[in-house]
């Protein structure tokens, strides 16, 4: 497979950079839909070309990633530190599976 690279120039208002481009074939894209959807997958944007001139780009989507558990607990475990011992509120499951177990 042959990949021909571009460097293109973004520009916001208060910054810019430079980003990566692959060009395929409209041709390419075709045949090969497959190895395309895994370069997308590996973070790759391209540019599709049909008889020289170029006619769109695929981008690959910026999913969020899935928060840890730790993410998702962190600022309960933070308010239970907070608490004092004193005016802790024993778990009513806790202690509804202590009575069963007597």
């Amino acid at each position: 497979m042959v990949r021909w690279f571009h460097f293109n120039l973004a520009v916001t208002l208060s910054w810019c950079y430079f980003f990566h481009v692959g060009t395929i074939t409209a041709k390419h894209l075709h045949q090969k839909t497959k190895a395309v959807l895994n370069q997308l997958e590996q973070g790759e944007s391209l540019v599709i070309t049909r008889n020289g001139r170029t006619i769109g780009r695929i981008e690959p989507l910026n999913v969020p990633k899935s928060a840890g558990w730790a993410d998702i607990m962190g600022e309960v475990w933070q308010a239970q530190k907070t608490v004092k011992s004193s005016d802790r509120v024993p778990n009513p499951v806790l202690q509804e599976r202590q009575r069963r177990r007597r």
